[in-house]
């Protein structure tokens, strides 16, 4: 009964905090959820003890996997030297450094401990900056910097301060094994996490496969995914859950909207239930901080060796020691890292400018509290865990430096100003259509929601075909191959719910007529190959793995032996096992292999252009033997690949993304509108109706989910 009343105690503060937080919006909630924990410590006598081991679970777990499902992936290619230099050598420096620096301070602390204090400090927050990013200018680099670290030193951080525990309650410790130690619990727990989400992954996909698309069923296993991970790798392996979770994060088949194989609706559930989850763990951290803080500073009050305003302005010193060194750390790796002119500058103000900014920016947050709230009460032999009221006070008082100072400094260094928000913070709340409740009107109903949603989708192509002219091709042929894509898969779902899927594929052949299209174009890259060898163009093994693989499609096609079952497992694998082998390949630069990777995209983009050449014949011919829609999405099927091949699919600029979106929500308007107009000739009833305004809607969200 204890455990609920103190769950509801916290989730109404918690209400109440961010209520409050919307009138007063100069103020960080985080701030304010700190304050309500405060006030019912003093007025309510709350206190809350925390077990170490399912804190950590219930919030490390979650708050990191997300972290991980949202990281910036191209912006961690892009920066992966800084990123990881921050997220790494910066936590090391910063633990040894600031532990030193933390010892002569306070000479009563014992070495291990004020080592354990510097690296629960040392993981960043990007979230507490983000909202004041367009606002303030905040370079992108540097935002993405910031994100990019604060995933990594999260893991790495809260391993250092493992460590640090370790060596305070046991009194023992070793930097020989704990060398060894760090990398085996890292690489086994990232291994651990990369084959779970892989199973995951494989079984959500399945599921997809089989036709179970219950929105709220996917969201839940979304959400289990973390704690079962973290749970495997920390008491059955027995190796880090922090690097597993981050793994899987990285690794997790994401919300995005571009991820063909789940439903808008999953997608944005899914989104929509994470921001909840995070919004709630996250709130939950800071009032347990809140209500921790005022206990802490009784005992303080009660200690010979040092005061309330003693610790405060301790805390305060720590804080300006973690920027400096932070700031320091990223003038000297950008003074000496590789530049455009190769030429070292040793003074550059707009550099140290930077640099200033970049430590201001280390905000703690959410993963620095769920460590610091973590601490045992006790070490070996019963004995309280030494000054663990001091840690928790100076731990919090960092927190609400970094916040404030982040909050007043930044947009005085960028001339402007804007509220911030933590983890969590950035949650908004759906604003779905209310439809009217009124009673039905009899009308003749004539189509099924399957039946109306054809119709809907082969007008919109219609109307989309009509403006291309006006607009950007591309932009257009995107968005009217994927409506096509739909169109022909609703069809053949009336047919064989199972077979449907939003893309063709050589390995999954749904009808006679994919079957002959595949195979007249099979021809033409079979063509295309013999000419380039012919030519001297591609070596003999390339040209024999060519023309092995293309053998093997189209002996598949012909001879197709696996149930949807095992077909979609092997594929599954396969893709597995392509995606293993590009990751070594882009690693490991032997001459041979890049000679076949150079002849492998000659024979793709060669056989690709005689197989749009060919299509382009057959749709303008008087050839009744394949329908239009199907040769036009075997032309993106090919033209999407030679995209891809000259890196224009990757590279699509933001102003591309922009004009698709754009166009999505038009063509989403007009949707709306055929709607409508069936509603009012009786061709549809006003529940049909509602069904697929709320399917338009849902597409909708995660488009703007997409774009955020």
């Amino acid at each position: 009964m204890e455990i609920l009343e103190s769950i509801i105690l916290i989730l109404s503060l918690l209400i109440i905090a961010n209520i409050v937080s919307h009138y007063f919006v100069s103020i960080p909630p985080s701030l304010l959820q700190i304050a309500a924990g405060i006030l019912a410590a003093l007025f309510m006598h709350v206190k809350i003890y925390v077990d170490t081991e399912w804190f950590l679970l219930a919030f490390i777990a979650p708050i990191l996997f997300n972290d991980g499902n949202n990281f910036p992936k191209r912006e961690l290619w892009k920066l992966k030297g800084p990123i990881l230099g921050n997220a790494i050598v910066l936590v090391v420096i910063s633990t040894l450094v600031g532990g030193v620096f933390v010892k002569w301070l306070i000479p009563t602390l014992p070495w291990a401990t004020a080592f354990t204090l510097v690296a629960v400090l040392s993981p960043t927050d990007p979230i507490a900056v983000q909202s004041i990013a367009k606002k303030a200018h905040i370079p992108d680099k540097l935002m993405h910097l910031i994100s990019g670290e604060s995933l990594i030193n999260d893991a790495s951080g809260l391993i250092c301060f493992k460590y640090g525990v370790a060596a305070t309650v046991t009194g023992m410790f070793s930097l020989k094994d704990a060398t060894i130690d760090f990398f085996h619990i890292s690489i086994v727990g990232a291994l651990v996490g990369a084959v779970m989400i892989w199973i995951f992954n494989g079984v959500r996909l399945y599921l997809m496969n089989q036709g179970v698309d219950d929105s709220i069923l996917h969201a839940i296993i979304q959400i289990i995914i973390p704690f079962i991970i973290y749970y495997v790798a920390e008491d059955i392996f027995d190796v880090s859950g922090v690097v597993a979770v981050v793994i899987a994060g990285i690794l997790n088949i994401s919300s995005n909207r571009n991820l063909s194989s789940f439903t808008p609706e999953i997608k944005m559930v899914t989104s929509r239930t994470w921001d909840l989850v995070v919004y709630v763990l996250n709130g939950i951290v800071f009032v347990l901080l809140g209500i921790e803080i005022p206990f802490a500073m009784e005992e303080l009050v009660h200690n010979d060796n040092i005061n309330t305003i003693g610790a405060l302005f301790l805390a305060f010193i720590i804080w300006i020691m973690l920027v400096v060194i932070r700031a320091a750390w990223s003038y000297v790796y950008s003074t000496f890292s590789k530049n455009g002119d190769n030429k070292i500058v040793l003074w550059s103000k707009s550099r140290l400018d930077d640099c200033l900014m970049s430590g201001i920016s280390g905000v703690r947050g959410a993963v620095t509290m769920v460590g610091v709230l973590s601490l045992p009460m006790t070490i070996k032999g019963g004995a309280p865990f030494p000054s663990r009221t001091l840690l928790l006070f100076l731990a919090s008082a960092v927190i609400i430096f970094s916040l404030l100072g982040a909050t007043i400094l930044i947009p005085l260094l960028t001339k402007n100003s804007a509220p911030v928000a933590y983890r969590g913070n950035t949650f908004v709340s759906d604003e779905d259509d209310d439809e009217d409740d009124d009673e039905d009107v009899p009308v003749i109903v004539k189509l099924t929601q399957a039946e109306a949603n054809r119709v809907i989708l082969d007008k919109t192509i219609k109307k989309l075909r009509g403006e291309m002219d006006d607009g950007d091709t591309a932009v257009y042929s995107s968005v009217i191959g994927e409506y096509l894509q739909d169109l022909r898969n609703l069809s053949i779902r009336n047919h064989n719910p199972k077979m449907a899927s939003h893309q063709i594929s050589k390995r999954r052949v749904k009808s006679k007529k994919d079957a002959e299209l595949w195979d007249i174009c099979f021809n033409c890259e079979l063509e295309a190959i013999e000419e380039l060898y012919v030519n001297h163009e591609i070596s003999d093994d390339a040209y024999d793995i060519a023309n092995r693989k293309i053998a093997k499609y189209k002996k598949d096609i012909v001879h197709r032996r696996y149930n949807s079952t095992v077909e979609f497992f092997l594929s599954y694998f396969r893709r597995t096992y392509l995606q293993i082998r590009r990751w070594f390949y882009r690693s490991v630069k032997y001459d041979d292999i890049k000679q076949l990777n150079q002849d492998s995209i000659k024979i793709s983009t060669a056989g690709a252009k005689r197989a749009l050449a060919k299509l382009q014949e057959l749709s303008q011919s008087d050839n009744e033997g394949f329908a239009d829609n199907l040769i036009y999405i075997f032309q993106r099927h090919y033209e999407d690949r030679l995209e891809l091949l000259q890196g224009k699919y990757r590279g699509r600029t933001p102003q591309f993304s922009g004009d698709r979106a754009a166009l999505e929500v038009k063509a989403l308007s007009y949707q709306r509108a055929f709607v409508q107009d069936m509603l009012e000739q009786g061709k549809i009833s006003k529940a049909t109706a509602n069904e697929l305004r709320q399917n338009i809607n849902y597409s909708e969200e995660v488009i703007n989910i997409g774009t955020d």
